[in-house]
């Protein structure tokens, strides 16, 4: 069963319409939006197979995302 996660993105100031644009590119994202207000700037939902790939995808595709300054992760329990 695939492995759903919430990513919350905090970006540089005005950088965030870039930064949902390249996030939703990633193959893995199935939504990207902007955030009007909170802490963080991007919200999307992540599906990959694994937890493992999910590490792989964090470390290898969002965190070369340009303009993030920091992001973190909710894994999904029950759907």
């Amino acid at each position: 069963m695939p492995v759903k996660v919430f990513l919350a993105v905090k970006t540089k100031p005005g950088k965030s319409k870039e930064v949902q644009k390249s996030v939703r590119a990633i193959d893995e994202v199935t939504l990207a939006c902007s955030v009007a207000d909170g802490i963080y700037d991007v919200v999307a939902i992540v599906e990959v197979p694994s937890l493992d790939e999910y590490r792989t995808f964090s470390i290898d595709k969002v965190s070369g995302v340009p303009n993030i300054l920091d992001y973190t992760s909710f894994i999904v329990m029950d759907q």
